[in-house]
């Protein structure tokens, strides 16, 4: 991982390993049950023809899967995103590779940016088909720092080569 300072000024500059730490341990967290929700529900996609269940259709035990992963990421959630983000959904999706993957090999790069007391930018920059970059916003919300903004951008198109 390669951190850049950006912006930010020299008081502050110790707050980007404060707070990028439990950031990644959320993220980490959030990857860790979307890579085990995927792998769960693929087994039960693999099991629906031997219960004779049609490909289009959901096996029983998939919403049951889906509300215990809106359960769980909730709590994983919990006293570390603001009210403003949990009111957006979040997240309630999960894909392959899952939308943190790249945590997993500290291919990517972080901007942070704080300027004020109360609120600090975090963009991480990598790579998937496209060049991607997920920013995240962090505010002090009543003497707790927060995710409070997530923005996930496409940049460019990733090109032989590079």
């Amino acid at each position: 991982m390669n951190l850049t300072l950006k912006n930010t000024f020299k008081k502050y500059e110790t707050m980007a390993e404060v707070l990028m730490t439990p950031l990644f341990a959320l993220l980490k967290a959030l990857d860790a049950l979307e890579k085990e929700i995927f792998e769960r529900n693929h087994a039960l996609t693999l099991e629906k023809p031997s219960l004779n269940i049609p490909s289009h259709q959901v096996h029983p035990n998939w919403h049951a899967l889906m509300r215990e992963y809106e359960e769980r990421f909730k709590a994983i959630l919990e006293g570390k995103v603001s009210e403003k983000l949990l009111s957006r959904g979040y997240a309630t999706q999960y894909s392959q590779p899952s939308e943190y993957a790249y945590l997993d090999d500290e291919a990517f790069s972080v901007d942070f940016t704080m300027r004020k007391a109360d609120m600090a930018t975090i963009i991480i920059h990598y790579q998937q088909a496209l060049e991607m970059k997920h920013k995240f916003v962090l505010r002090l919300i009543d003497g707790k720092w927060l995710v409070d903004e997530k923005n996930t951008m496409a940049l460019k198109m990733k090109t032989p080569g590079t």
